[in-house]
Order: C-alpha cells, then structure tokens, then sequence
C-alpha cells in the first residue's frame, strides 16, 4: 500500500489521532527533508507498546553485557540515550545537578511498528495489523482543538553575563593548550509546567521547525519533542555514517538575505575551523570500528537551508569491521563530537565542570534498529524535555567555542537555535 501527496498527508493525520493517547510510543519523522536524509528509506517510523524493554537508571558494571543481551535478535528495538551515559562508558564522574533524573538508556522492543518509505510504502509490522490499520484510519480524537500549555517559571541556567564568563574561561583554556574546542550549553527550566497533549506539542515544534531527524518519545509521564537536524549515526549494511553539524547563520526567507547569509556561513574561517575539527573528531572515532583506510569524508562544509537557520554539515562514512555489537558503536562514538569537543575525552571534563546542570537526555541521541540489524539515530538537539509527574519541562542550547569565538556572537547564535521553541512556549 503506498500513500502520496495529499493522501499522505491526510493518513499521517489519522495516524497522528491514534497515537496521541498512546502511553508508549516512539515518533521518527523526517518530514518530506530527504536531501537529509538519503542514507535512510524512511519517512516516518512509528513504535507502539512494548513487548520488552531495558532501562539503565544508574552506573552498571554490566552495562555491555545488558545492552548486547537485549540488542541480539532480529526484531524491531527503539532507544533513547541520556548523554550521561558517557560517565559509564568513559569511566567520568559528574555532579551536576539534573532537574529531571531520566534513565540513562530506555530502549524498547516494540509491539506495533508502522513504517512509511520515502516513496510512500506503508507497512504494518507486529500483530493484529489488519485492526491497526482499521483503527487508525477510523480514529477520531481531535487533539488539535483541545491543545493547553502554562507553565508559571522560566529559570535560565546561565544569564547572558554569565555565558560570557563562561566563553572567556573556555577560550582561557585554549590558549593554555588544554583543549582546541568546547560545545558549552545552558538549560532553561519550566516550574508548574503542565501540557495536556505533549504530542500535539512537538506536532507544533515540527511545523514551527521541520526537520530531517524530528522525533516523540513519550514512556508514561516522560515526553521529548525533539526538532532535531542533525543525524548521530547510521548503519546501512557494513557501512556506517555520521552527519556532524557545526557552524550556523540565520535563515531570512528572504532570497537576497538568505544568499548573503549563506555566502558567509560558507566563507567564515572561523566557522570552517570549528567545523573541520569535529569532522577530524569523526573520523577518528569511526576509525576504531572501520576497516583500516576505509574510513572518508563524502561531503564536506555542506550548506544545508531549514526554515530558521543555514547549518554546515558534512558526512562521514567508514566500512565496518565484521561482527560489532551495539556497545561496540557507542564505545567507539559516543557521546557524539559535536555536543563535546576536542580532545573529547578532556572536554568531557572540562564541560562538567564548566556547565551548571546537567544534560540528561539533551544531547543524547534519539534512533531505531530495524530487524536486519540496521540502524539510525539523532542528536537530542532542539528539543523539550518534558516530566507531568514532576510539573517540569526543559530545554538547552548550545554552541562550539573556540579560541576565535566572539561571546556576544555565540550567546546570539544560541538565542537565534532555541528561537522555534521559545516562539512556540510564548504562544
């Protein structure tokens, strides 16, 4: 069964409808951005219910073990990872305070899949699909018109002062040759937060801000709507991709301002410099899991155009050595080199100490493995994080410092990432 244009449109609607009242349900969409997103055949991947799941709230001296017991099979999994995860997997301590206290790793074995191709094939996998399908093409909730989000306090981890301390101290550090670059991040939380439908929610985040790598998780009270460009890593057979982003401009629609715009993300040595660090970063951490030589750069300082921002991105792919285990991908590159820095291991450090809170799942990762042993996933970028247990929701943004940042400049960029979401709470 195929769906197309507006029949696709209209079937998303309706799928939409059946999954808001899900109380387990995993969302990836890449709304219709395939120049993004050719190395995936999907458009949209759908997980309900669980069938089985893994969640890692603390430190596990069998963390491996856990995750490869879990991963093996051929059958559907969905994960979100914290990007705390890294204290285990790097042998780091951190003590910074976390508003939210979300498990390091939530993956599930799903009991329903709906899948839609980029060319518009639908599938059903699990049991009962004939009734899915049924259900979801006569569901009626309207969740559109019953939409309600208040929150009575907005808490900034970092006044705008402070985030220029903290861009000095960074670059400091550089001078002294105790690192090359640093992404700092700050968190804004919202106290007495309550929203009625956290999927209607991030339905409005992805109209505000489309994007290739948008994804819901919702496991009981906790939800993430995420907006998120960037692609962590992906597995296609025995090869495997990154998609770093760093360096970003304003998007004007405005075909003159927008070129203008462009042209200096493109030219801007300081932009390239940060840039080419973490694509050198990559690559070293593909390297480990990559037969010898084989790991390259298929594009590099690629503009790419979302409705708020120009991002450069470049793409890296290796070929696998034979018989990885999950773990064995997220020793070799995670967290991600993007939302750290370089050394990463150093920065690491540096960042919790540096940083007030702590991420949590902001900049983690987001993703899917299909039965064949394929994979995907995002970065948590462009997100909120939201708790109805706990009346909180949050969100952070950041940006890579370097020894030529300007801190009016990188407090500016931030406010310019987080926009989407600060239009879509004030409204």
């Amino acid at each position: 069964m195929k769906y197309t244009g507006e029949a696709l449109s209209e079937f998303k609607s309706k799928l939409r409808r059946f999954c808001s009242k899900q109380e387990t349900i995993f969302w990836l969409e890449s709304n219709n951005l395939n120049k993004m997103d050719h190395i995936d055949q999907y458009e949209l991947l759908v997980a309900l219910g669980s069938e089985e799941r893994l969640e890692i709230t603390d430190i596990s001296n069998d963390l491996s073990d856990k995750l490869d017991e879990f991963w093996s099979g051929k059958s559907w999994k969905f994960f979100a990872l914290s990007y705390d995860l890294k204290n285990q997997l790097h042998k780091l301590e951190s003590s910074s305070h976390d508003e939210l206290k979300w498990p390091l790793l939530y993956a599930i074995k799903p009991q329903v899949v709906i899948s839609i191709t980029h060319d518009g094939a639908l599938e059903i996998h699990g049991k009962n699909k004939e009734q899915v399908l049924f259900d979801i093409n006569n569901s009626t909730s309207h969740i559109e018109e019953d939409f309600r989000l208040s929150f009575s306090q907005s808490i900034d981890s970092m006044t705008q002062s402070k985030h220029h301390e903290k861009v000095l101290e960074i670059k400091r550090h550089i001078a002294e040759g105790d690192m090359y670059e640093m992404n700092l991040c700050m968190e804004t939380v919202l106290k007495d937060f309550h929203c009625n439908n956290t999927f209607e929610l991030f339905h409005r985040l992805s109209k505000q801000s489309p994007t290739p790598f948008g994804s819901f998780v919702r496991v009981g009270n906790k939800s993430v709507a995420c907006a998120s460009p960037e692609r962590y890593l992906s597995k296609r057979g025995n090869r495997i991709y990154s998609q770093p982003i760093k360096g970003t401009s304003k998007c004007y629609n405005d075909d003159h301002l927008d070129y203008q715009s462009k042209l200096h993300l493109a030219n801007s040595i300081k932009e390239r410099a940060e840039h080419v660090m973490i694509v050198d970063l990559v690559r070293n951490d593909l390297s480990q899991i990559c037969l010898p030589g084989s790991v390259r750069v298929e594009e590099l300082f690629g503009i790419y155009k979302f409705k708020q921002v120009f991002q450069m991105i470049s793409t890296v792919v290796g070929e696998l050595e034979a018989d990885l285990a999950f773990s064995d991908f997220l020793k070799a590159t995670y967290p991600m080199g993007s939302m750290t820095g370089a050394p990463k291991h150093i920065v690491m450090k540096f960042i919790d100490s540096i940083e007030t809170t702590s991420r949590g799942w902001y900049s983690g990762t987001i993703g899917y493995q299909a039965p064949n042993g394929d994979f995907d996933s995002n970065v948590v970028i462009r997100s909120i994080l939201c708790d109805s247990s706990k009346r909180v929701a949050k969100y952070s943004v950041g940006g890579a410092i370097t020894f030529d940042s300007d801190p009016t400049m990188e407090y500016d960029e931030c406010m310019l990432k987080s926009k989407a979401i600060r239009d879509l709470l004030s409204t």
